[in-house]
């Protein structure tokens, strides 16, 4: 059995086999699942005391009412190894999105992170709705179709996670405001028309303000944008399910203009052109 089976996940995250976790259904969208259940057992509990092989994070969206007929939260967000519980006492419909925790890297800096209940935010409701309509989806993916589905989720936790913790921020200290813009920008960074202007107005900053503090750290919000647009852009000329696409439709998945933009943008790294970073076809 795989590491990432739905099984093998539910085993060593809850303790529970696929029965008792009421396991109905389960898409993998490459690192990503996404898991439908009808929880038999009374309550999930995250072992705490575990250390689960690729230790993943959890969304859940459950559906239904509290023991109170009262509604249920709209999410809750939960760390590997929280030894969070949570009740089922209700017949209730539970949609799991499943993230590996090394995905969160970059938003977490290493820091700890605790479970949390998610609240009702536009954000939080279009990534409901959008997790809702894949899992009960049952047409079958196409290999690219499951790389852009995986990207779209991983990028819905970062604005979920970022929009509970501008409120409400893990201990030890708050994330600095270089550590916010990096958030986000990985979340935009496929927008060719996202700006740092747009950057600063997203963090209530100003732009000085913003500079400010990339200066710090020796470089610009321009410089840090364009690196992760240059690391995605490697990514997708590496991976074989994007080898239909031209360079330039490359460029724009990776949130580069054109072309042009992107061999410009490669350069100011130290990289080769496109046609060299790109595998030779088979």
């Amino acid at each position: 059995m795989s590491p990432t089976s739905p099984a093998r996940l539910l085993e060593s995250h809850l303790g529970l086999s696929s029965h008792h976790a009421g396991l109905v259904s389960a898409r993998t969208f490459r690192s990503i699942l996404v898991t439908v259940h009808r929880p038999q057992a009374p309550r999930w509990t995250w072992r705490g005391d575990s250390s689960p092989h690729h230790p993943r994070a959890a969304l859940l969206f459950p559906i239904g009412e509290a023991r109170d007929g009262t509604a249920l939260p709209i999410g809750i967000f939960v760390p590997p190894q929280s030894g969070e519980t949570i009740e089922w006492s209700r017949p209730v419909e539970v949609v799991a999105v499943w993230v590996p925790l090394e995905t969160l890297r970059d938003f977490t800096n290493d820091q700890p992170l605790r479970p949390v209940t998610l609240n009702s935010t536009p954000m939080v409701s279009a990534f409901r709705a959008f997790t809702l309509a894949i899992a009960r989806s049952t047409e079958e993916s196409s290999s690219i179709s499951r790389y852009a589905i995986e990207r779209l989720l991983a990028e819905m936790v970062f604005g979920a996670l970022l929009e509970i913790y501008s409120v409400n921020l893990p201990h030890p200290g708050q994330p600095s405001l270089v550590d916010r813009a990096r958030s986000t920008m990985l979340m935009r960074r496929e927008d060719p028309g996202y700006t740092i202007a747009e950057l600063a107005s997203d963090l209530h900053v100003s732009l000085r303000h913003l500079q400010r503090a990339f200066a710090r750290i020796s470089t610009t919000p321009g410089e840090a944008l364009r690196r992760m647009r240059v690391e995605l852009a490697e990514s997708l000329l590496g991976n074989s399910d994007y080898a239909v696409l031209t360079i330039a439709e490359i460029a724009m998945h990776a949130g580069f203009s054109s072309a042009l933009q992107l061999r410009r943008a490669l350069h100011a790294e130290g990289l080769p052109s496109p046609s060299v970073i790109r595998p030779p076809s088979r």
